[in-house]
């Protein structure tokens, strides 16, 4: 999937720290070795980054749900999330997609939440198809 720009300088930031820092190196791999890292600690480490942050607990695989929720949230074609996915069928990306805000939605979010400070009005996400 894409990555925002902080993510891809936190990510290079992060394979900087090991000695295989090659383009087909692993970026989450041990530091010393370059092999793929221990499943059970990567996930333990996780929830406690989600605790420390004080957000729902999530697996991995839910990250991918809620980048195409999100994507779907802002308006982005189903057809775009599908080929960021990698899915052959959209019915496959429309599992992932299982929110966008139609205008009304849009509108009772922005009233229920109000303005920005400033007065300023941000631009509204539009519903997907």
């Amino acid at each position: 999937v894409p990555m925002a720009d902080r993510v891809v300088a936190a990510l290079d930031g992060w394979s900087q720290r090991s000695e295989y820092t090659g383009q087909t190196e692993l970026v989450f791999a041990h530091p010393q070795t370059g092999n793929p890292l221990d499943r059970s600690k990567v996930t333990k480490r996780f929830k406690e980054a989600c605790a420390e942050a004080t957000v729902t607990e999530i697996t991995f695989h839910e990250l991918r749900h809620t980048f195409a929720t999100t994507m779907a949230a802002s308006g982005v074609p189903l057809r775009k999330i599908q080929e960021w996915l990698g899915h052959a069928d959209s019915k496959t990306t429309q599992i992932y997609t299982h929110y966008a805000p139609d205008e009304h939605e849009v509108q009772m979010v922005n009233d229920g939440f109000g303005s920005p400070a400033g007065g300023e009005t941000e631009k509204s996400p539009s519903p997907s198809s």
